[in-house]
């Protein structure tokens, strides 16, 4: 019999992104939903200052490009263990 909780691979993990001029957003999620985290304008640039969150060397990068930078920042602030 398994636990209760299985750990989720990073590549399952959800994420989100929006840009405009001056608006940012970053949202990660488990694949139920489930919201991991959640960051808008300062937030996303405060954490790409403070070097948690890795920014794209290319314009127009998709939600599924910054999937690996989302993950790496969620585990960065204790939020997701992977196993």
């Amino acid at each position: 019999m398994t636990g209760l909780f299985t750990r989720i691979a990073a590549g399952d993990y959800v994420r989100f992104t929006w840009f405009e001029r001056d608006r940012a957003n970053i949202r990660l999620e488990t694949p139920n939903g489930r919201e991991v985290f959640d960051l808008w304008d300062d937030d996303v640039s405060q954490a790409v200052e403070d070097g948690f969150l890795t920014t794209l060397r290319h314009p127009r990068a998709s939600s599924t490009d910054w999937q690996p930078h989302a993950v790496r920042y969620a585990i960065a602030m204790s939020l997701i263990t992977l196993a």
